[in-house]
């Protein structure tokens, strides 16, 4: 698997060649890009995730890209909002995500696959960016559980969702957020991950099980934000597809 890298003027950009000839900063910019009229839509998070039509020889007509900006969470995002310190490209969190993702898309993992990574450097601190391909016609695990109004999980979803993050943390994955929001769900009940901005490689440990229960306590809060408890069959679902039974 062949990356280019390009730096230019106190930007380092690393990008897929088989899926985008060749990325630019114009590539990266949101009020740039819907002039040009490839917005399509957007989702607002953590900040505004924009979806773009793709501009890419192998990808077919009508295939989407996802654009994120880095921004952080918590206390800290007050003060600093979306800039982090410089400890050069290859440790930067667009190119460490773009890394991690191209590595599990080819081992068949059911990720996001990337396109380009931009790093922007202000002296000691920088910006960063990240392109991936758009999965279609999906939902998060969230939207479902709201819009289901307390009705159980389908089985083969929520078996589904268990045997994907057994199969990430098989591969020593540790997601840094792995929340309802992030695990997404397909027209065919197929189930992909996002959001691998922290994510890192790990030896097996205790940190699985901790990581398996943040999504468990995600899904607590959402529940209880309609009064709701988890429903006991949903997370068994998941747990038994986690459990390999």
């Amino acid at each position: 698997m062949t990356f280019e890298h390009v730096k230019i003027t106190g930007e380092s950009i690393l990008y897929d060649p088989s899926l985008i000839e060749l990325a630019s900063a114009a590539d990266f910019e949101p009020a740039p890009l819907a002039a040009a009229g490839r917005v399509v839509g957007q989702a607002a998070g953590r900040g505004t995730t924009w979806f773009l039509t793709a501009r890419s020889p192998t990808l077919h007509v009508g295939s989407h890209w996802v654009l994120r900006h880095y921004r952080r969470g918590g206390l800290i995002a007050r003060a600093i909002a979306d800039h982090y310190f410089w400890l050069g490209d290859s440790r930067s969190r667009s190119f460490a995500e773009f890394h991690l993702l191209a590595e599990l898309t080819a081992a068949g993992l059911p990720v996001p696959l990337p396109v380009a990574a931009r790093c922007v450097r202000h002296g000691l601190w920088y910006q960063a960016d990240l392109l991936t391909v758009a999965i279609p016609n999906v939902r998060t695990l969230a939207m479902q559980v709201l819009e289901g109004e307390g009705q159980p999980l389908d089985p083969a979803v929520g078996h589904g969702i268990g045997q994907v993050v057994r199969r990430l943390h098989k591969a020593g994955v540790w997601h840094a957020d792995l929340n309802a929001h992030n695990v997404l769900i397909d027209d065919h009940h197929r189930i992909w991950i996002i959001d691998f901005d922290r994510a890192c490689k790990r030896a097996p440990g205790s940190w699985a099980q901790a990581n398996l229960l943040r999504l468990k306590r995600s899904l607590v809060k959402i529940h209880g934000t309609q009064g709701r408890v988890l429903p006991a069959s949903d997370w068994a679902l998941i747990q038994s597809g986690y459990e390999g039974v």
